[in-house]
């Protein structure tokens, strides 16, 4: 080693180009490894970037809300890994007390709705809501439990903490002759809390009273009816496994819909708003690729910068190496010493390109970059001098003379 750090500084000039050599390269590594490293990072948080959002609606896509969705196609997507932030629902309508069949249409006056989430009342936010308690907790609870807008609170003089007997019906979707109200059940739900909702931006009638989704379910279960979503949307979990995801959702029945279907309130088709995700998604991804199918050419690249500068950097050195030889040297002991000076050089401009890529680069790329600019560089030096190994001490004389 000490022989080889005298020859580093007898030829300075010949050693500062090696480093310059092995500086560029280093640094281009960086920008290669750092800009496929980009990519790659955008790729994996692209799913939260740009979201997919999925809804059910009819077969021909003219009706999101308002429709019937089968209890199997719910439970399935609950059940789905492939989802995430589902937002669900049931509209129904209801009066107030017992009341008979022939009384219906003077007696219910209200649009009733049980969600899961207040995001299934669009237009709706917690600014507008005065209630008792978690709001979570309400919408997931299975509790006789309700809130009311503040207006029918004021006509019929209720307050907060007072049971109500809810005269509930649900909606049965007849795609031939239209919708039918049928008696579901009377519980006495208690008033958890109250609204101010003038609006919707649906276009439907905005929710009187609004329910949690357990507590459907759990009326619906008592009276052995089906419950029957009438919207349903969520978005995709990882939306890298699109594939996988839509494959799924073709095995629990759900179609692409289809302008031309004719109206229906059957809920069996899903949306899936992707179109800019996959775009993106493919850009990037045929970028890594690109930057993948560079790798070997270019680790063959810099094995050939290794072997052309060393073979150029040693020839003017063929007389020092015949001259070691003849003193008795071996030629395995200086091709040691020539190795050992390359690779001292090539350390060097590594560690100069680290540190000054190491603004703009994470530890790991550095760590990648000189494990391929070292030994790739190494191994054309070290086939440029196993070459001049061959060469015999007398011709390497001569050459040199």
């Amino acid at each position: 080693m000490h022989i080889a750090i005298q020859n580093i500084i007898r030829n300075r000039k010949k050693s500062f180009i090696t480093v310059v050599i092995c500086f560029l390269l280093t640094a281009a590594f960086h920008i290669y490894f750092g800009n496929m490293k980009s990519n790659k990072e955008q790729l994996q948080s692209l799913p939260e970037r740009i979201p997919v959002y999925c809804q059910i609606t009819n077969p021909s896509g003219s009706r999101s809300t308002g429709i019937s969705i089968d209890r199997n196609i719910t439970e399935g997507l609950l059940n789905s890994p492939h989802i995430k932030n589902a937002v669900y629902g049931v509209r129904m309508i209801g009066g107030i007390g017992n009341f008979s069949l022939e009384e219906w249409e003077q007696n219910l006056t209200l649009c009733v709705e049980a969600v899961n989430d207040l995001n299934g009342i669009p237009g709706l936010t917690w600014e507008d809501i005065q209630l008792d308690g978690d709001a979570d907790d309400f919408f997931h609870s299975s509790e006789p439990v309700c809130i009311v807008r503040n207006s029918l609170m004021e006509k019929n003089n209720w307050k907060a903490g007072q049971e109500i007997p809810l005269n509930l019906w649900y909606y049965d979707y007849d795609d031939i002759e239209g919708i039918h109200g049928i008696p579901l059940e009377v519980p006495d739900v208690k008033i958890a809390g109250s609204m101010d909702y003038l609006s919707t931006e649906t276009g439907q009638m905005p929710p009187d009273i609004l329910l949690p989704i357990g507590l459907a379910d759990a009326i619906y279960r008592r009276q052995e009816v089906p419950l029957q979503m009438s919207f349903f949307s969520f978005y995709v979990a990882d939306p890298l496994q699109l594939n996988a995801f839509k494959e799924e959702m073709k095995s629990l029945g759900l179609t692409e819909k289809n302008g031309t279907a004719r109206d229906s309130y059957q809920g069996s088709a899903l949306t899936v708003q992707d179109m800019v995700f996959i775009s993106l998604a493919e850009n990037l991804q045929e970028t890594i690729r690109i930057f993948k199918s560079f790798f070997g050419v270019i680790c063959i690249t810099i094995l050939g910068v290794g072997y052309i500068a060393s073979t150029l950097l040693m020839a003017s050195r063929e007389k020092e190496f015949a001259l070691m030889r003849a003193q008795g040297a071996g030629k395995m002991q200086c091709i040691k010493i020539l190795w050992l000076e390359q690779l001292c050089l090539a350390l060097t401009g590594i560690i100069i390109g680290d540190i000054t890529c190491l603004a703009f680069q994470n530890m790991d790329i550095a760590l990648i970059t000189d494990i391929v600019i070292a030994g790739g560089y190494m191994s054309g030096c070290t086939l440029a001098l196993s070459r001049i190994g061959r060469i015999k001490t007398m011709q390497l004389l001569f050459r040199a003379e």
